[in-house]
């Protein structure tokens, strides 16, 4: 097959399938052929494209399209019940994602987006992508609930899969989160592309739903997974000396060989447009000069007070007070 019809087979069945997943050692080509499905995937009608990378190499490289960098400040480790304005999801005793009416304003106003993570914790940045597809489940979950006509694919590309899908790396709990997303994302027309260097990095639950484009991979890789998936495959000895750019599609194996991704544009950062402040009318002399008369003509002279009343009203206000807190021993 062509070039075209390859690339058009493949972005056909994560549309029908749900989910792909690519291995290959560093350096055959893996980041250069997400993006060619990236630009793919960009071109298809009511399709979003969202990319995480912890590696500044898509914000520099791909098309022409907004990214937002995430620090590693802004996903903090919570061990206890915290009161934060400003935050994009929190679990108790777990982690929080900061700068949420930002995080959140740049999913509603972007098509697609990437997020450059300067998070140096694993941890941290998995709850950071688990804080977005998140977002976008209870979206679809909603849509499907409710039975509204509006539909929308998304499309998460992951590099470095490794540091999400697997309960070895991440704790249990962020893991069971994701996979619970993971196991109906397609019923909601929720997509993942993932990326690795080595299918058994991958937990079993995640790589055994996904469809595999494997490139060269390693020896020891080969010998304890994927020599075994491929036993009937007739690319089977080839898998160990495919050529840069080149990889097997196990669904109907079959080689693919990627173009080399020529860029159109150049990524610009996301900055959030200013909320308007509201406009003050400044007010003449005579509009002052009666509002003070006006104001002036509505101040009352208070009645006297008895002292039993001043006390019902402290205890009022001590009531009402925030700071008391009283518990039973």
């Amino acid at each position: 097959m062509s070039q075209n019809n390859d690339l058009k087979k493949l972005v056909e069945d994560v549309q029908a399938y749900g989910d792909l997943l690519l291995i290959a050692n560093k350096g055959i080509g893996k980041t250069n052929s997400l993006m060619v499905l990236a630009r793919e995937f960009r071109k298809l009608p009511n399709t979003r494209v969202f990319i995480f990378e912890d590696f500044p190499k898509w914000m520099l490289e791909f098309d022409k399209m907004p990214y937002m960098v995430i620090h590693d400040s802004d996903v903090e480790e919570t061990s206890h019940t915290i009161d934060l304005e400003d935050t994009f999801l929190r679990h108790e005793r777990d982690y929080t994602v900061k700068r949420g009416s930002e995080i959140q304003q740049a999913l509603e106003e972007n098509k697609s987006l990437i997020f450059t993570s300067e998070i140096t914790d694993i941890e941290r940045q998995a709850f950071f992508i688990y804080s977005i597809i998140q977002y976008f489940y209870r979206k679809a979950y909603v849509r499907k609930l409710r039975q509204y006509e509006k539909t929308e694919q998304i499309v998460f590309i992951i590099e470095e899969s490794q540091n999400v899908f697997d309960s070895s790396t991440i704790s249990k709990k962020i893991f069971n989160r994701l996979r619970k997303i993971f196991s109906v994302a397609r019923n909601l027309d929720l997509h993942f592309v993932l990326c690795s260097q080595r299918l058994q990095d991958l937990n079993t639950k995640i790589r055994g739903r996904t469809r595999l484009l494997l490139g060269q991979v390693s020896i020891d890789d080969f010998e304890l997974k994927i020599g075994n998936l491929l036993r009937h495959s007739q690319h089977r000895t080839d898998i160990l000396t495919l050529e840069i750019g080149k990889f097997l599609y196990t669904a109907n194996d079959s080689i693919v060989q990627f173009p080399k991704f020529q860029q159109i544009g150049k990524p610009y950062e996301y900055k959030p447009k200013p909320k308007p402040q509201p406009q003050v009318k400044k007010k003449n002399f005579l509009q002052k000069l009666s509002d003070f008369f006006s104001v002036k003509s509505r101040i009352q002279i208070p009645q006297e007070t008895t002292e039993t009343e001043f006390e019902k009203e402290d205890e009022e206000d001590l009531l009402d007070e925030d700071w008391l807190d009283i518990e039973d021993e």
